[in-house]
């Protein structure tokens, strides 16, 4: 049966999830399909595109994750008296809510936070799920490149905490570190962390909070 690009992506991520990014090679992976490394190509055009696919995939069910209001996020309790600061409002709480989405998708695949930040790092416009949320911005209150700052500041926070939380987890299973947090610290830091960069970013929006 013929090779398909389906077969190549599919095996890859089988490889990711069970063995890391650091087994993801090309040479694996063919060998894992039963075909010469040279055959992966006719189906990828590199290691680079397959991970951007990856990434893609990594990311999905953030995709499709809450982004509407409803959630607890920057609340103001004034804010329906006033329809422009409920907007923002409701627009921070999508913003939060988006982003537990995105880590809860990374923390999923092993070292899916390094996939991920492989690919923003050489195409921050690759990834619609992170692009999104300089619109998220913009809908909360931020004008011109502060939007976009904001998003990047907020991507760099998700990838940056969970690639540390996945590092640490694959020291730990490998003896290098012995395990002494509770993970729900790890659940309350980033919730500390993001609610300080959504308050931040509240602020810079010029409407009293």
């Amino acid at each position: 049966m013929p090779l398909t690009r389906d077969q190549v992506i599919e095996t890859a991520f089988e490889i990711l999830r069970d063995y890391g990014l650091a087994d993801l090679s090309m040479r694996r992976l063919a060998r894992d399909l039963g075909v010469q490394p040279g055959a992966l190509y006719w189906h990828v055009k590199n290691k680079q595109e397959l991970l951007g696919v990856l990434s893609v995939m990594i990311l999905m069910p953030a995709d499709s994750g809450p982004t509407g209001a409803g959630a607890r996020g920057v609340a103001d309790p004034d804010a329906d008296a006033d329809p422009v600061a409920a907007a923002e409002t409701e627009a921070f709480a999508a913003l939060h809510l988006q982003s537990q989405a995105i880590r809860r998708a990374l923390l999923r695949v092993r070292d899916g936070a390094e996939v991920v930040a492989l690919t923003h790092a050489i195409d921050p416009e690759s990834l619609t799920v992170l692009r999104r949320l300089t619109l998220g911005f913009e809908a909360a209150g931020l004008r011109g490149h502060n939007a976009g700052w904001a998003a990047r500041a907020l991507v760099h926070y998700i990838l940056g905490s969970v690639t540390e939380e996945q590092t640490r987890s694959g020291l730990i299973q490998a003896g290098v570190l012995e395990s002494s947090a509770d993970p729900a610290d790890a659940d309350s830091a980033f919730e500390f962390g993001l609610r300080l960069l959504l308050t931040g970013a509240a602020t810079a929006t010029g409407a009293p909070r």
